[in-house]
């Protein structure tokens, strides 16, 4: 279980380290779920369809890699099918 534990936590370090690496200069970043998951490796769980899932909240695994990094989550578009990351301000 441990193990299984920090593979899914890895895939969402990767995703962490993409969004940190962007250029200072953008602050917004559309990416498809095909995209998220050629970043993280493999594919995102079923519940990632929905946009309940790409809550901002820090108590959540995959939330805290983007917040870490300076992101969040401004919407899920496309029904689904892409999300929008927005820079956090300082």
């Amino acid at each position: 279980m441990v193990a299984q534990r920090e593979r899914r936590s890895l895939k969402y370090i990767r995703l962490a380290a993409y969004l940190a690496k962007q250029p200072d200069t953008i602050d917004r970043l559309q990416m498809s779920l095909d995209e998220i998951e050629e970043v993280v490796g493999e594919r995102l769980p079923s519940g990632a369809r929905f946009p309940s899932w790409w809550k901002n909240d820090s108590r959540r695994m995959h939330s805290r890699a983007w917040l870490t990094a300076g992101w969040e989550v401004a919407r899920m578009e496309g029904g689904g099918s892409s999300v929008e990351f927005l820079r956090q301000k300082d």
